[in-house]
């Protein structure tokens, strides 16, 4: 198990630069190194790689995976399998469509980390307007809303703690370090 890792996952396509803004906004909020990996590459021995850079760390890695982590990487398979090999905690991260919709990737990303068994923290809205009440309608592990402009506030403040609570019941372990971090 990665067990300092968080992997930022998109579900479904995502914009390269709002990817890579929430990635490192959660990165300064954790005081976390971020990594990032093309989901093009070889997953096991990228995961080796962070596995091995990891043991001298005593600060969280954000794991930032760019492109369709569920597409097979020939005898390797994909990321998510790997992730879910690894045991690595996985936050997802949607953006609404322009009419503020949460596209159905969204829900079938969800139900391929149950299906293989991934440690998810749950799902970060990755801009647009948080409409609460949709959110707790569609069922969905909500953490909140991820929101780059102007720090994003209050609503960064409550996906921080969010994310942390749910990291730190998958992870006994690290409780009091990310308390420090991010506290």
């Amino acid at each position: 198990m990665l067990d300092f890792t968080l992997a930022l996952v998109g579900a479904g396509p995502l914009p390269e630069l709002s990817m890579r803004e929430g990635a490192h906004h959660l990165a300064d909020r954790f005081s976390a190194e971020l990594v990032s990996f093309a989901c093009g590459s070889e997953p096991h021995s990228g995961l080796q790689e962070l596995a091995s850079r990891q043991r001298d760390r005593n600060r969280p890695t954000l794991l930032r995976l760019s492109g369709d982590a569920a597409m097979l990487q020939g005898s390797s398979g994909s990321w998510f399998d790997a992730l879910a090999a690894w045991r690595c905690p996985v936050l997802l991260l949607a953006q609404p469509n322009a009419a503020g919709l949460i596209p159905g990737i969204a829900p079938a990303s969800v139900a391929l980390c149950h299906s293989l068994s991934i440690p998810l923290v749950g799902l970060a809205q990755l801009g647009g307007s948080w409409d609460s009440a949709a959110r707790r309608m569609d069922g969905l592990p909500w953490c909140g809303l991820l929101d780059t402009a102007d720090g994003g506030g209050a609503a960064s403040d409550a996906l921080v703690r969010s994310i942390q609570q749910r990291w730190k019941r998958m992870n006994p372990g690290i409780s009091s370090d990310l308390a420090k971090l991010a506290g």
